[in-house]
């Protein structure tokens, strides 16, 4: 049986990718199909889309039951006793690979991670080997929800927490213009929950990681794929006490929980 790889980091390079492809990962694509198909991908990867697990509703990225979500992964060859290894377009995609890393992680899978610089990364050595050592036949039964209710923060725990005496620090990662009120991406209201402070997610991703002094943090956008990237940058930091929003301001703006548009 392979070995698993839970001492390397969240964030992994090309050399520590490649010892998680000699340890049997399952690598999981979250480029689009036609990037996946076009341009190329590791040999046996399986292709994904950071809607697994959800209601697939456009507006909507909250996941959805943990059983359910889990059989999705299973069926795409995601077994708990061996490493994931995660690929995505990193900074020139949406965060899609940190949305899987969480769903993932949140599913109670304890060896995930994601390359660095995504297929552009790995393609830039034409030399480098894509094989794979897994092979055969995965069941429902190889990946089983354990959820960790402390990686996941719902509408209802979040509107309780803003109002409270100690609220967590909650780090808004959309782009400045939505947490001034744009809703390029159909929220029901622009702005941002009390109280956020907005940290661009691509900011965490070149080491902007904002001082937490002690408390807990909450990411949140518009999905939960944002966030998810955030999530991970933040858990790559070393910060264990963190929760995506996964609902985001879709869940957040559908009901009539306070929002304010000034910056």
């Amino acid at each position: 049986m392979p070995a698993p790889q839970p001492d390397l980091p969240p964030i992994v390079d090309v050399a520590q990718a490649e010892r998680l492809l000699g340890a049997g990962a399952i690598v999981l694509d979250t480029r689009s199909m036609v990037r996946f198909l076009a341009d190329g991908h590791l040999a046996q990867a399986a292709r994904v889309s950071w809607r697994i697990g959800t209601s697939g509703a456009l507006t909507d990225g909250a996941l959805g039951d943990p059983t359910a979500a889990a059989s999705a992964f299973a069926a795409l060859g995601v077994q708990s006793r061996l490493p994931v290894l995660v690929v995505g377009d990193w900074d020139a995609g949406w965060g899609e690979e940190g949305r899987v890393y969480w769903d993932l992680e949140y599913l109670g899978h304890t060896d995930v991670h994601v390359l660095r610089g995504g297929m552009q990364a790995w393609t830039g050595d034409r030399t480098r080997s894509p094989l794979r050592t897994f092979s055969g036949t995965v069941s429902a039964a190889d990946f089983i929800a354990a959820p960790r209710s402390s990686a996941r923060v719902t509408t209802a725990d979040l509107a309780a927490a803003v109002g409270s005496a100690g609220p967590p620090l909650l780090l808004d990662v959309r782009e400045r213009a939505e947490f001034a009120g744009a809703t390029p991406y159909g929220e029901r209201r622009g702005g941002h929950i009390p109280g956020a402070v907005s940290v661009p997610w691509r900011e965490l991703l070149t080491g902007g990681v904002p001082a937490t002094q002690g408390r807990a943090v909450v990411v949140t956008c518009t999905g939960g794929v944002r966030s998810g990237m955030a999530y991970l940058a933040l858990r790559n930091a070393n910060i264990v006490s963190i929760a995506n929003y996964d609902a985001g301001m879709w869940g957040w703006t559908r009901s009539d929980n306070a929002v304010t548009n000034v910056p």
